[in-house]
């Protein structure tokens, strides 16, 4: 045991020294964060794992940075410095994209029904922010003190006197349209629920759950209804008002938010439901920030307490922050659950904590920066496979954690692995957008989990193994239709070999061992019968095979009722491209069929290691 741990050592030191710096010497560096856990393994008698390969880093880092596969070129062009995958990742349009989504997921979750919210001039705001890499406190304090109108989505220019006229600026926009701020539409989702505002404020950018407080004092909580109130108090200055009354189908309304400097006056009419509500507690408290810090005399109160919240003297802010992306990278923070920070949920390595939040802090609350950071230490680096004396539920970051792909991650997974994108927009034409609308939301629908909890192995509900096992989403896009993946793969010249690792490079990002292509060689070039040609009526059924290798034809049957129900209907993709998901072909096509369709439903592919 004891020689198998310096050997371990001796790997990460040798790793280590070929590993070239990314930050100045001034800086908190990747090498003292990861002497820190070393110290901390040692002192918990806790062996970790040893460092993983290329190809497994490079899969991981890509999907965790931008949230997509390597390509195949990516992969053989190894070995070369790990820092300069990082440049390039950071650097890539797709990290945009990737982070883009991911904020517009942590603030607007998943679904959004307010007609007030107009989702896509929010992601736009967004994506502007993440595509300059704006200091977080600085974004925050934008979102938190936001003013102006929600949509340019704008109704048809009058066409008679019976609608309202509405002023037009040079040229035609509505002088609301010139006063778009999409940030304003977080506050909307939000605006006829103060309380809730105020506690998602104060648990996402913070990681302090104040909303038990909401109701009454809890024994064993700090945050008493008093807190609370005066918390959710600097936030009753915003006022919302429409532009205008007439909403076209599917539009969202316009509406304008702004501070008003003095109370606002509640018509006799509206104070039922303001009490109901809890508007006039809240607007009747002192506004004050958690350290008791009043802001009563300030003229705009969001402003006083978003100014608090982002200040680097608050003990909170940037450590919720590094707290949530070392979860993001390492699968768990150093508070768990990262948004619970409270002396009965006690932090992991508090001094760790502080440095990563005081070098944020020092370096302009530079996201990227944290993430290149994060990135290029050893822990992250890890191999997922534990070592024998390794801490059981990982709280130290032993091994990198084995972690669920988010429904958004695995469409783009699939559709990168099997062409999917060209080989829909030959089936779908015009109704590509509508299908591709409906395989996300079935994705989201079954494949939505819970980063902090780590999977050991593919654990998964029953209806999500079907989907990929069963649904035409895994089926028609290995079958050999013109511009999918496969036929590719199948059209290029040389052995049964090079076409085996042609499909291992598109699908787990590595090359086959020599075992895997013995294995699979033999598979392709074993005869078989020819399975029964057929169409299915919903592109969900596939036939079994003869002789079709070991784990190939299991779990083929045909998705259940059960599935049907919850996903509310039959797969969106096999009402179009059923026609297409026959077993045609020779047997050695359809043997390469199976072999890619195995691929894609290996636990390797699905999950981030």
């Amino acid at each position: 045991m004891i020689r198998r741990h310096l050997l371990v050592f001796i790997a990460v030191l040798l790793y280590m020294a070929r590993t070239t710096p990314l930050l100045a010497q001034d800086d908190l560096t990747p090498a003292q964060i990861d002497h820190l856990i070393r110290a901390e393994w040692k002192r918990s008698a806790v062996a970790p794992a040893p460092p993983t390969d290329d190809a497994h880093y490079l899969r991981r880092v890509t999907l965790d940075v931008i949230g997509t596969l390597p390509t195949a070129e990516e992969v053989k062009a190894f070995p070369y410095k790990r820092h300069e995958v990082l440049v390039q990742l950071l650097n890539s349009p797709k990290y945009a994209e990737y982070w883009t989504a991911y904020w517009d997921d942590v603030l607007m979750g998943r679904q959004v029904r307010r007609q007030v919210v107009d989702r896509g001039v929010f992601r736009e705001w967004l994506k502007g922010q993440v595509s300059a890499n704006t200091p977080y406190n600085k974004f925050v304090y934008e979102l938190l003190t936001a003013s102006g109108v929600n949509t340019n989505r704008t109704v048809a220019k009058p066409v008679n006197d019976a609608m309202p006229q509405m002023d037009m600026d040079a040229n035609g926009k509505t002088l609301a349209d010139s006063r778009v701020n999409g940030a304003v539409n977080w506050y909307m989702k939000y605006a006829d629920t103060p309380a809730d505002y105020s506690g998602a404020v104060s648990r996402l950018f913070m990681g302090v759950q104040i909303q038990c407080a909401q109701c009454h004092d809890h024994k064993t909580e700090a945050w008493k209804q008093s807190d609370f109130r005066k918390f959710t108090s600097c936030f009753m200055q915003a006022q919302v008002r429409p532009v205008n009354r007439v909403v076209e189908k599917g539009m969202s309304r316009q509406l304008e938010l702004t501070d008003n400097a003095k109370p606002i006056r509640i018509p006799p009419r509206l104070m039922a439901k303001m009490k109901e509500n809890g508007r006039l507690e809240y607007a009747a408290a002192e506004p004050s920030a958690l350290d008791g810090t009043s802001f009563a005399n300030e003229p705009n109160k969001r402003q006083a307490i978003a100014k608090w919240i982002t200040a680097p003297q608050n003990p909170w802010f940037a450590s919720a922050i590094v707290n949530r992306m070392w979860a993001h990278f390492l699968g768990r923070g150093f508070v768990n659950p990262i948004d619970d920070f409270r002396e009965s949920n006690p932090v992991v390595m508090p001094e760790l904590l502080k440095k990563l939040a005081d070098d944020f802090t020092a370096h302009g609350y530079d996201l990227k920066y944290l993430v290149k950071l994060i990135c290029s230490t050893q822990v992250y680096q890890l191999s997922s496979q534990p070592a024998k004396s390794a801490d059981e539920g990982n709280t130290l970051w032993a091994r990198y954690r084995l972690k669920p792909v988010k429904p958004e991650v695995m469409m783009d997974m699939l559709v990168t692995a099997t062409n999917m994108e060209s080989m829909l927009e030959r089936v779908a034409g015009n109704r590509l957008p509508a299908l591709k609308i409906a395989l996300q939301r079935q994705l989201t629908f079954l494949f939505d989990v819970d980063e902090e909890f780590e999977q050991k192995d593919y654990e998964g509900t029953i209806p999500q193994a079907l989907l990929l096992l069963n649904g035409s989403v895994a089926n028609s896009a290995v079958s050999l239709i013109p511009g999918a993946a496969l036929t590719e793969v199948m059209a290029l010249p040389g052995s049964d070999n090079e076409k085996v690792e042609s499909l291992y490079l598109r699908t787990v990002s590595r090359l086959p061992s020599k075992k895997e292509i013995a294995y699979w060689s033999k598979f392709v070039n074993t005869p078989r019968a020819i399975a029964q040609t057929f169409t299915p009526p919903t592109g969900q059924e596939r036939p079994r095979l003869a002789g079709s290798g070991e784990g190939v034809e299991q779990n083929l049957q045909e998705k259940t009722a059960n599935q049907e129900r919850r996903t509310g209907g039959a797969d969106p993709l096999g009402r179009i491209t059923g026609r297409f998901a026959q077993r045609t072909g020779t047997p050695k096509q359809q043997a390469y069929e199976d072999m890619f369709w195995a691929l894609l439903n290996s636990s390797e592919f699905i999950f981030n290691h």
